[in-house]
């Protein structure tokens, strides 16, 4: 039973994935855990990663921005990966931006909301002339 058990273990832990995180900087991009998120995607892979499921979607990156790649396995990435013995498999793959930059989702979203404004005061000052 002793030895049953020692071979159950071996094996579980054999196809734990870990929780590893890989970044990488493009341009003048946050370095290290400074940065805000973008965008981000599920990236899933049948077989033990032979075969992409939905074709490794990509996320959308900014136009003049330096971003870093954050690529990693989330507890619910293990998980999944863990309990279908790797036949299926997922990683989050995540750009950030620095925080308060150009490219900054809030101060972006900021920035449309005032330019709406703007359109919405300029069709009211047409239509009254």
């Amino acid at each position: 039973m002793r030895k049953l058990l020692s071979i159950f273990i071996i094996l579980f832990s054999l196809s734990l994935s870990s929780c590893f995180v890989n970044r990488t900087t493009v341009y003048d991009g946050p370095v290290g855990k400074e940065g805000v998120r973008y965008s981000h995607v599920k990236q899933m892979s049948l077989f033990w990663g032979l075969w992409a499921f939905n074709g490794h979607p990509q996320p959308a990156l900014p136009n003049g921005c330096g971003y870093q790649v954050k690529t990693s396995f989330n507890f619910i990435d293990g998980l999944v990966t863990t309990l279908t013995g790797g036949i299926f498999g997922m990683r989050s793959v995540k750009i950030m931006v620095k925080k308060g930059g150009a490219c900054d989702p809030a101060l972006l979203k900021i920035e449309r909301r005032e330019n709406k404004e703007i359109q919405e005061l300029e069709k009211k000052d047409h239509r009254g002339n």
